[in-house]
């Protein structure tokens, strides 16, 4: 409570000055100088201003467009982003260059938004969203806003008085009034949605110098602290900086926070606000870049896409800040290497510098990591445990947080593995075709709810046939995860372990997930073990979904060759084609090929077991989904553990006709035994491969021993966990 007060006090005593000379909210005119004058001399630096010049070449030989509303993802939508864009890149280059055709440009825009915003009411096309004017959301407005805000700051000196009277009373006032009076829940709310609104208002009041504005962006429509950009930094990240709706969210989130912080700073230095919350900004942008695959793609998890990377401009724009800000980091340039070209202002110039100066080529490498998350960091959290570098490293990521507001999944102790360049085991991300009008309107699917958001959708437990808190959100909101293990120090074998209890009731779920390294075997191995308790006998499901071609089992299945029915009626297996069935009362093995690489799940054997073999596309009249397998094992218990082993091996190639090792080296899996003390299983292969690994599943010191007797047995280990390699080549040095 002391620091907001604190923050209110300085925020509230700080001079409202509009300067003869108008003070920049991201770009100065020291800046923009020294950009001006090192034209030439940075190649990432020089990439950014061909990209901005290129785009105003086209926009400048073009008629400019300022169309009446049209439908989300539709052409008028698209032209009211691109209009945004264009006015960002001519206000910068104008900054830059002081060429005066791209002041000319920004001013002609607005001429014609100051035309057409006062005749329009609430987008028609709204359908149950929260409607701009321009645009069918809010959202996208905020988003205008945010980038038109930049644009008039830079070239606000070179209007003339009746012009920004005109632009403000016509546009810049009506469309904040219209997020923090008219849609003032949305304005308060804790949530990407709201992030953009209060940086939009914020920025939009500090150009036209209205700092009781900006105090509402930053503390609240009410003032009373209950939201605005503060509270934002204070619930949305967990002290570790992660962001509690994901990755692909934060990713998003990274330019209306940063831009933000970089007018405070620049307008309201005293805030501090680069260091509120122990630099939780700095956090928050690590903790985003260290989530990514090794290709620089954000992990799918909630409501996200399949392909966005860090290479996207709102990671460019919060590299080259966070390089700027919170000082010089190789690895930062390992990311500016992938993306290409920096942020247009004095930060940019920096991290372009420093990239051309630095001794070796920089690199994208990140480690192992466990992010809390929860606002206080008690609300589990996300594992990823990595080997190798580069192209070929492998991922292992296990999600055990909160369930992450309105584009949460219900999905705890899911995980996905990352192998040859590609998820291997795979998320299906969100029900989207973002921007394709004739889906829906570019939004998001009903499909979303009845399948992407569903547990079967992803890799972990589904119990009775039932997603997670019966697909209650407010009940998922409630609870999360919570950690037990995260060990990632041995280099060969790495272990992350946690708690999802209560999702089902009288249920209890453990996942122990281990990435191992055994110098008999071309590739790390994923240990999957599962754990589930109850009173009372339950349908439990364990699916995989993967891609690629089937390849041998040995299982028979029992295939449905003419005539497919769904797997189930309800919860996401409405939308699952049932193709085939096997019993499984042995070891499971089951393998397929993807991409240059075969890869075999291997599951320890119980007595009455079903391998149920799906593909998405059940009913989907509209084939809105995407077609993809997935292999579920079933068994009905009370108390159950799903012990397998994920194995890559082997080479493909069609091209050179080349196919090696396309049979596992693992043949067996055995359960020797699992409690609530323990879990102990054994992997055996061919050439003598022996591994034991041993769990504890209570809390137990590093140093405390641990003993487990099975008939004449005795099993020690020290510590939370211990794995063995008993013979074979075992550890690679």
């Amino acid at each position: 409570m002391l620091r907001y007060v604190l923050f209110v006090l300085l925020a509230c005593t700080a001079p409202t000055v509009v300067q003869a000379q108008h003070a920049g909210i991201f770009i100065s005119r020291e800046d923009a100088r020294a950009i001006k004058e090192a034209q030439g001399q940075y190649s990432l630096l020089d990439q950014a201003m061909a990209l901005a010049r290129k785009t105003m070449d086209v926009a400048l030989s073009r008629p400019m467009e300022v169309p009446n509303p049209g439908e989300a993802g539709g052409y008028e939508h698209e032209r009211h982003k691109q209009n945004y864009r264009e006015m960002r890149f001519a206000g910068l280059l104008f900054s830059i260059t002081g060429e005066e055709k791209y002041a000319a440009f920004v001013r002609d825009m607005l001429e014609a938004y100051a035309v057409l915003y006062p005749t329009l009411g609430p987008h028609p096309l709204a359908h149950h969203q929260k409607p701009g004017k321009i645009f069918h959301q809010t959202l996208n407005e905020e988003v205008w806003l945010v980038h038109t805000s930049i644009a008039y700051d830079c070239v606000y000196d070179w209007l003339s008085e009746e012009e920004r009277a005109r632009y403000e009373a016509n546009i810049f006032r009506p469309m904040a009034d219209w997020f923090h009076i008219r849609n003032q829940a949305e304005f308060d709310r804790i949530h990407n949605h709201g992030t953009w609104a209060v940086a939009a208002v914020g920025m939009i009041a500090y150009v036209m110098g209205d700092l009781s504005l900006v105090q509402k962006a930053l503390h609240g429509s009410n003032l009373d602290g209950n939201g605005g950009f503060l509270r934002q930094l204070d619930l949305l990240f967990s002290p570790d900086g992660y962001y509690m709706e994901g990755p692909y969210y934060i990713r998003y989130a990274l330019m209306p926070f940063f831009y933000f912080a970089e007018a405070i700073e620049r307008r309201q230095p005293e805030v501090g606000i680069y260091n509120y919350r122990n630099q939780v900004l700095r956090k928050a942008y690590y903790a985003a870049v260290q989530t990514s695959f090794p290709n620089g793609v954000f992990p799918p998890i909630n409501d996200a896409s399949l392909t966005m990377d860090v290479g996207a401009p709102e990671v460019i724009l919060a590299n080259a800040l966070t390089y700027d800000r919170y000082g010089a980091d190789a690895s930062l340039l390992g990311v500016a290497k992938f993306q290409g070209r920096v942020a247009l202002n004095g930060a940019g110039l920096k991290l372009a510098r420093d990239y051309d100066s630095h001794e070796r080529e920089p690199d994208m490498n990140w480690p192992s990591v466990e992010f809390r998350d929860g606002h206080d960091g008690t609300s589990g959290g996300l594992g990823i445990l990595r080997m190798g570098r580069g192209g070929d490293q492998s991922m292992l990521l296990m999600k055990y947080g909160v369930h992450g507001g309105g584009h949460g999944h219900f999905d705890k102790l899911h995980f996905i593995f990352f192998d040859q360049g590609r998820q291997v085991i795979r998320d299906y991300g969100f029900g989207r075709w973002i921007n394709v009008e004739p889906k829906f309107g570019g939004r998001y699917l009903p499909e979303n709810d009845s399948y992407a958001m569903q547990t079967i959708a992803h890799n972990t437990v589904v119990v009775d046939g039932m997603t997670q808190n019966l697909w209650d959100e407010d009940d998922a909101e409630e609870m999360s995860g919570q950690r037990h293990i995260f060990d990632a120090e041995d280099p060969h074998a790495m272990v992350m372990s946690a708690r999802a209890d209560t999702y089902y009731d009288g249920v209890g779920m453990q996942r122990t997930m281990l990435l191992l390294r055994d110098a008999s075997l071309s590739y790390p191995v994923v240990v999957d073990l599962f754990r589930l308790t109850s009173d009372e006998a339950h349908q439990y499901d364990y699916p995989l979904h993967y891609s690629g071609q089937n390849i041998t089992s040995n299982l028979t299945f029992e295939t449905n060759t003419d005539l497919l029915q769904p797997l189930g009626e309800e919860y996401g297996y409405q939308h699952i084609w049932h193709t085939a069935r096997a019993a499984a009362d042995s070891t499971i093995r089951f393998t397929w090929l993807d991409g240059n690489r075969y890869y075999s799940i291997i599951s320890a054997p119980w007595p009455e077991t079903e391998v149920l073999l799906g593909r998405t596309g059940a009913n989907d009249p509209n084939f809105n989904l995407r077609s993809g397998p997935v292999l579920v094992i079933r068994r009905q218990a009370a108390d159950h553990l799903f012990a397998s082993v994920i194995e890559p091996h082997g080479y493909f190639n069609e091209a050179r006709e080349r196919s090696e090792q396309a049979r596992p080296s693992i043949t067996e899996v055995r359960v020797v035994r699992h409690s609530n003390a323990a879990s102990i299983i054994e992997v055996t292969g061919w050439q003598g491969l022996h591994w034991r690994i041993m769990i504890s599943n209570r809390r137990i010191g590093a140093e405390e021993s641990h003993t487990v007797t099975v008939g004449s047995q005795s099993y020690q280990w020290t510590g939370s966990h211990h794995v063995e390699f008993l013979s074979g080549a075992g550890r690679e040095d």
